[in-house]
């Protein structure tokens, strides 16, 4: 007999993603896919269990040692879908399933993920795993779990008999197409919280810069769920399959924050690829977390073209929005152009100016290394950063994620990818950008470091933190400038 039905599992690859950076500086982030898969499988009649091993620090061996003790029926491992750079998970995801076959091979696994569903039979070839997901896995995973439970473990399910669901034995790989989009995601239910203990995670340090010591507990939702956009260097739609937006209610979003503040939690992630992309509900949650008088602290991704007015951005900063992360990407035209990203100068200055207005803190996102770029063009884009001077700016390489119509083109014209998945990690040591046209791949990442040095090491931007949250933050960048990040190259 099963312990449990379905084990929801998280793999651990924060020391080779963050280096030195994962023990005390990085966020650690609740896995929400698999907390929502976990809550929807609880819901269809399923006991599930999850394993969060990035919050537990559990490597592969221990991991697959409490595989064995719980015996479940299916084991799902999520490498989750909100970032581009969650393709990282795919080496820990697949050390674990080799790690869970080695001790208790009788046990199916499960591969779920943006990867996974962009290259299904690829990936149960190369990582060994029994089953994957294509599209998303709430339905089709339990499904799964369920026909193994009636059918047994060791039973394969024929072609489209789960839609969604790939599947290997032995050399054969079976067809599953693609699981359909989930369409009225008030259906889904809040994620299982009870699994995943808010006082396990911890936020992102400039979340909470006027509140170091407060990091903890920390909560993550969904608002909506899908991105409206289609940038051909993202791959946060690969797992749908196409650009989409799906609205949750306010009445759902207002109901999972109530039970995050009963669990003490203040500091909250919102997910939403953009949070801002329908405003009209954007203002009903904000008026709705206003009258209930909460006193929290979110952070949100915003694309700067759905910015309507200063009168809108105080109302979220009312509501306790304090950070948005808008993705630059580049200053240059001609580079934002050939990835089909083409806010104007003007609306970004003004958006700029707005947020400030309004009180909220901006995180920049910058890429270096887009196909156009060349040193002058990064130079534009860094000059950028210094001149608005953040609270906090990401520099980022480029990189070809699996999945994405960037990768698809390249691998098309012959460009050679990573072999190994750490080397999609921007702080890994063998992190392997692409080169540009015009710039080696070696020389875009000694421009983001010595960029991310520089930035931080500004005396003014240091002293513009120290005045805008405390001398607390402020030294907290400097203990951040201790850890320089390690590559194998020279």
């Amino acid at each position: 007999m099963n312990s449990v039905d379905l084990l929801a599992l998280f793999p651990n690859n924060r020391a080779k993603a963050y280096g030195t950076l994962g023990a005390e500086i990085a966020a650690v982030t609740p896995p929400v896919q698999l907390g929502l898969l976990a809550a929807y499988a609880r819901g269809q009649g399923l006991s599930v269990a999850l394993l969060d091993a990035d919050a537990e620090g559990l490597l592969p061996e221990a991991v697959a040692s409490r595989v064995k003790e719980l015996g479940p029926g299916l084991v799902a491992v999520g490498t989750d879908q909100v970032n581009s750079g969650d393709v990282t998970k795919m080496q820990a995801a697949g050390e674990t399933v080799r790690a869970i076959h080695q001790l208790v091979p009788g046990i199916p696994v499960l591969l779920d993920g943006v990867v996974p569903s962009a290259y299904p039979e690829r990936i149960l070839r190369e990582e060994e795993a029994d089953f994957v997901c294509r599209g998303e896995s709430y339905a089709p995973v339990t499904a799964l779990a369920k026909w193994l439970r009636a059918n047994g473990r060791g039973k394969r399910p024929v072609a489209g008999e789960i839609p969604g669901i790939w599947s290997r034995s032995g050399d054969e790989v079976v067809d599953g197409g693609r699981a359909p989009m989930f369409a009225d995601v008030d259906q889904l239910p809040d994620a299982a919280w009870d699994l995943m203990p808010p006082s396990r995670y911890r936020a992102h340090h400039w979340h909470c810069f006027d509140r170091l010591n407060d990091r903890s507990p920390y909560g993550a939702i969904y608002t909506n769920h899908g991105c409206p956009y289609n940038c051909s260097y993202c791959s946060v739609n690969v797992v749908a399959g196409r650009s989409n937006l799906r609205l949750r209610s306010a009445d759902r979003v207002i109901g999972e924050l109530e039970t995050l503040v009963k669990l003490g939690v203040r500091n909250v992630r919102l997910l939403d690829n953009v949070f801002t992309a329908n405003m009209e509900r954007v203002e009903e949650i904000c008026d709705r977390i206003i009258a209930k008088g909460w006193d929290l602290n979110f952070w949100a991704y915003a694309h700067v073209s759905s910015i309507r007015s200063l009168d809108m951005l105080k109302k979220l900063r009312k509501a306790g929005v304090r950070w948005l992360a808008y993705g630059f990407e580049s200053a240059n035209e001609r580079v934002r152009g050939s990835v089909n990203k083409k806010t104007s100068e003007d609306v970004t200055d003004r958006v700029i100016g707005w947020t400030r207005d309004a009180d909220i803190s901006i995180v920049g996102n910058f890429i270096f290394g887009l196909p156009e770029d060349d040193l002058a063009s990064m130079q534009e884009s860094f000059d950028m950063a210094k001149r608005y001077q953040f609270e906090w700016a990401n520099f980022y390489c480029a990189m070809a994620y699996p999945g994405t119509r960037l990768y698809d083109e390249l691998v098309a014209q012959g460009v050679q990818m990573p072999k190994e998945w750490s080397a999609y990690g921007h702080y890994s040591r063998n992190s392997r950008p692409l080169s540009t046209k015009h710039v080696d791949w070696k020389d875009v990442v000694r421009f983001r470091d010595a960029a991310f040095k520089e930035y931080y090491e500004n005396p003014a931007y240091q002293a513009m933190v120290a005045r805008r949250f405390g001398p607390e933050a402020a030294t907290f960048v400097r203990r951040i400038l201790e850890h320089p990040i390690q590559r194998d190259f020279t």
